[in-house]
This record gives C-alpha cells, sequence and structure tokens, in this order.
C-alpha cells in the first residue's frame, strides 16, 4: 500500500483576475507563497519519498516551498502541465465572451472533446497526464508520493486514478493549496481526503485555473 498526496498550486495574480492561465509562465503571488508556507506546516509530519511536479513556475515554487526542510529532489514533467486553452490563455470570462462569443458558448457544454484554437481538449488533457500518474502510482506502490500540480490537470488525474469516466472532471474543484489524498493499491486506488483547505482559512482563495 502506497500514498499519494495531490496538491493544487497556490494563487497568482491571474487566479484573482480571473484571468485563465492553462500553460502561460505565470508565478505565484504573495498571497499563493504564503498558502504554500501554510500547506508545507500541514505536511510537516509526512515523510515523502518523492516529489513530482509540473515544470511551469507557479506549480514548481509550491513544490519548492512544500519540501524546503527536506532534501528531496523535486522531478518535474512537462506532462503534468495545466491543459493548454489555446486562445483562451490569458483572457477573462467576460473577455473570452465578448472576443469569440460561438468558441465561448461551446466551451460552456462540457464536450471532453471542445477544442479551443491552438489549444488541446480535456481528452487530450485526460490523455496526456493519465501516462505519468499512472506511472508513479505503480513506481511507489509502498512509498508516499506528493504531485504538485494545476486544476484542472489535476482533475483529470483524479479522474484516472479512480477509474472514473472522462466527463467526471466536470464534477470536480480544486482550490489553491487545497490538499488531496489518495491510498494505492496494486488493483485499486482508494480516495481518503479531497480538496482539504483548513489549513489556508482565512486567506484569500480564487478557485479559477
Amino acid at each position: 500500500m502506497g500514498k499519494i498526496y495531490m496538491v493544487r498550486h497556490g494563487e497568482t495574480q491571474w487566479n484573482t483576475e480571473g484571468r485563465i492561465q492553462g500553460q502561460t509562465n505565470i508565478p505565484l503571488s504573495e498571497v499563493g507563497k504564503h498558502q504554500a508556507s501554510l500547506a508545507a506546516d500541514q505536511l510537516s509530519t509526512v515523510k515523502f519519498d518523492a516529489v513530482y511536479s509540473s515544470d511551469l513556475d507557479r506549480t514548481l515554487e509550491t513544490a519548492k516551498i512544500i519540501v524546503a526542510s527536506s532534501n528531496l529532489k523535486i522531478v518535474t514533467n512537462p506532462n503534468l502541465r495545466e491543459r493548454f486553452f489555446g486562445i483562451f490563455e490569458g483572457l477573462t470570462i467576460q473577455e473570452r465572451e465578448d472576443t469569440y462569443p460561438e468558441l465561448f458558448a461551446q466551451s460552456t457544454k462540457n464536450d471532453v472533446n471542445f477544442t479551443p484554437p491552438e489549444g488541446e481538449s480535456i481528452k487530450d488533457t485526460y490523455t496526456r497526464i493519465s501516462t505519468p500518474v499512472q506511472t508513479y502510482k505503480d513506481k511507489h506502490m509502498n512509498d508516499t508520493i506528493l504531485i504538485v500540480g494545476h486544476g484542472g490537470s489535476l482533475r483529470c488525474a483524479i479522474s484516472s486514478l479512480l477509474d472514473l469516466p472522462l466527463e467526471s472532471s466536470f464534477k470536480f474543484v480544486l482550490s489553491n493549496c487545497g490538499i488531496t489524498i489518495f491510498e494505492t493499491y496494486e488493483n485499486n486506488t482508494v480516495l481518503l481526503s479531497y480538496n482539504d483547505t483548513h489549513h489556508i482559512h482565512g486567506i484569500e482563495k480564487k478557485e479559477g485555473y
């Protein structure tokens, strides 16, 4: 039996502005750094055997803060990145609706195959992130590992680990520095805790990605 801890990155300025980040490389805000330090405190008694992170700054910086007191090497993987939103990246909801009304309407239909121009679909993201996450599970069947990632792509990872339909990723929300925990077995994965944010109560959090 092993355990997987998943943590979404801390808040960024684009989170506070409601801008879609996708794979645009936006750093943590000061609030985001504080959230990460609170997550580090919450996880201080957990002995991780390995740490994996998206290679984007906001995730890598979150991971570094969480494991700063250990000598673990953070292994980055671009396949853990957020969904690529193409021409939508950098825009608020209102800007997307005003600039691309037809595409915006399509994007609200929870269609796993909808692909923003120059971007990728939920199905693409699911396929991309499922491989490394399942590989980490199999490699660390008796270990405790940390995966730091993004709201949208981690929702796909959760669906994959729990053998849920791809469409189930639309049913999840992950908060900045929310902690999700799984217990892993050779033929099963069990969800122990989902999007725990009690450690960051009292500071502003955003639900966007």
